[in-house]
């Protein structure tokens, strides 16, 4: 465990070199849309207090997607349906991507969520083989791909660290750049304020 935050931390710290080379632009995304104002009541059950979930009421989710440059992630709003499976429809949400022309999505093509579970605060994310098999790129791709499935399950005040899973098993990396056989918790430093 203590590894895996090591590498996550390290993995971090590269993306943050790279960006003080790069340079950083503190200003806001022109994407047209902003966090949630309120954050999504529980992955299990996000619904307005006292009301059951019913026709016309809705929720707000946060996704995250990618900047074009591969720098950041975006907060990205959908207002959805109230349903018993927040947390899945947040995943499938990001692996529909986004239609935002500033932003891109960071899942690989075709892959599918089996089953999204919460316990203890530990989101168990659980997708396809194509999460393995269709995953490329380099470190940069991988820690923004898996920047996305932890900062958006953790938009739910319930979840504080995500594993991610394909088959229902745990696995040791996406495509050998970032530790994932842990729970990750939360990464601000790669949301673009």
């Amino acid at each position: 465990m203590r590894s895996n935050k090591i590498t996550w931390l390290l993995a971090a710290l590269v993306l943050a070199v790279t960006l003080l080379i790069a340079g950083c632009d503190s200003a806001a995304p022109a994407t047209g849309q902003t966090p949630a104002e309120t954050p999504a009541k529980s992955a299990e059950q996000s619904q307005n207090p006292g009301t059951a979930p019913g026709a016309g009421q809705t929720m707000q989710l946060t996704i995250y997607h990618a900047t074009k440059d591969a720098m950041y992630l975006v907060p990205e709003t959908h207002k959805v349906p109230v349903n018993s499976h927040p947390a899945r429809t947040a995943i499938e949400l990001l692996i529909a991507g986004t239609k935002n022309a500033n932003l891109v999505g960071v899942m690989p093509p075709g892959v599918k969520v089996k089953n999204v579970t919460v316990k203890d605060h530990v989101a168990y994310a659980d997708f396809d083989d194509k999460l393995i098999k269709k995953g490329n790129g380099g470190s940069v791709s991988e820690i923004l791909l898996v920047g996305a499935i932890v900062n958006t399950l953790t938009e739910f005040p319930d979840i504080q660290k995500v594993q991610i899973m394909v088959d229902g098993k745990k696995i040791d990396t996406i495509t050998g750049h970032l530790d994932v056989s842990e729970p990750l918790s939360r990464s601000e430093q790669i949301i673009k304020k």
